[in-house]
């Protein structure tokens, strides 16, 4: 294999398309997530809001991918994933041996199970885990080891926050208080992972490991970093440049500014109705990798342009759907890998 494509996709409740009697608009939706994953035709793809159960993803790689696609599990049959969303990695057939899951004991072991957060002004700490626990994909490419870290991050989302918000007065500052407390738990997941990558440095100059998943950074992005956090989520997971060599590339960081997104929404956190109706663009599905991976001393290689937003096939095989037939409201993203060889030295 000369090239590697590796994609993210959050797949929006799959779990939803599973069981007899579906709906034809469940079954059409369901064809169609499966026509798009083939046209993208990834080598390694992280599954985001997958099903809750080893036998749903094991049905859904045989029975509908006719395991090209084939999901790698826990050794144990753990994963410390809460809540009905859960991630996979499914990967092409010729790849699956050489493929297993870390233990995510071995990444608490390397970080923390639970931490204390402090919430704004609080000096009592609270405490808090990964609601999603990361999964990390471990490829062995011929003694070469590749690590893929699976995220999904806790939301700022707030039940009946749209309402809390537009009511004004008291109940708009206690929607505030709330998503700020969200932010702050989404923030130390960002920072727990980074824990594990710098752990993952004092083992070896130079690992090979991706992030990539659904950071969750909305709604009421630019409100809350602008008035209240002034730092973003992408500056908390990609890590400090004060230790560049730690420092997570960004796949998209030379794609064009316009195509720069996976998601459209209008957010209600607005400072006007006109404004809260407004449908904008924004990136919550994203690649990053370590410096090794693009300075040419791995055996994996990453050039320019080597990401993307998978916008066209997404709204090729969408165009003709009604909206309850679609196959999510995220774009996937993907990035090829150039693999060296005595053939194909790059």
């Amino acid at each position: 294999m000369d090239t590697i494509k590796i994609t993210t996709w959050n797949v929006e409740h799959l779990s939803r398309l599973f069981g007899e009697d579906l709906p034809d608009y469940k079954v059409d939706r369901r064809n169609a997530i499966i026509a798009e994953l083939e046209a993208i035709d990834p080598d390694i793809f992280c599954l985001v809001e997958g099903p809750s159960k080893e036998e749903a993803i094991d049905e859904f790689a045989r029975e509908l991918l006719g395991n090209r696609w084939r999901a790698v599990k826990s050794t144990n049959g753990k994963y410390g994933i809460k809540g009905s969303q859960w991630m996979w990695f499914l990967v092409k057939d010729e790849l699956f041996e050489k493929c297993s899951l870390l233990p995510y004991e071995t990444w608490d072991a390397f970080t923390a199970k639970n931490w204390d957060v402090h919430y704004w002004g609080s000096v009592q700490a609270s405490n808090h885990s990964h609601y999603r626990h990361p999964q990390v994909l471990v490829l062995d490419w011929d003694g070469f080891r590749v690590e893929f870290i699976g995220c999904h991050l806790k939301s700022k989302y707030v039940h009946q926050g749209a309402s809390m918000w537009n009511a004004g007065g008291e109940e708009r500052e206690e929607f505030i208080r709330e998503a700020l407390k969200a932010r702050a738990k989404l923030t130390t997941e960002a920072s727990n992972v980074r824990d594990y990558i710098a752990a993952k440095f004092d083992q070896v100059e130079k690992p090979a490991i991706f992030i990539l998943g659904d950071l969750n950074d909305g709604p009421g992005k630019e409100f809350f970093e602008e008035k209240y956090l002034f730092f973003d989520l992408m500056s908390n997971i990609q890590g400090d440049i004060f230790e560049a060599h730690q420092f997570m590339n960004h796949a998209l960081f030379d794609y064009p500014d316009d195509l720069r997104w996976t998601v459209k929404f209008s957010d209600f956190v607005a400072e006007t109705e006109e404004e809260a109706s407004i449908v904008r663009p924004i990136l919550l599905d994203h690649i990053l990798f370590t410096q090794g991976l693009c300075d040419g001393t791995l055996p994996w290689e990453i050039h320019g342009h080597a990401g993307k937003v998978e916008h066209e096939i997404h709204q090729l095989i969408n165009a003709s759907l009604s909206s309850s037939r679609q196959t999510s409201d995220h774009t996937p993203v993907s990035v090829t890998v150039t693999v060296k060889s005595e053939e194909n030295p790059v």
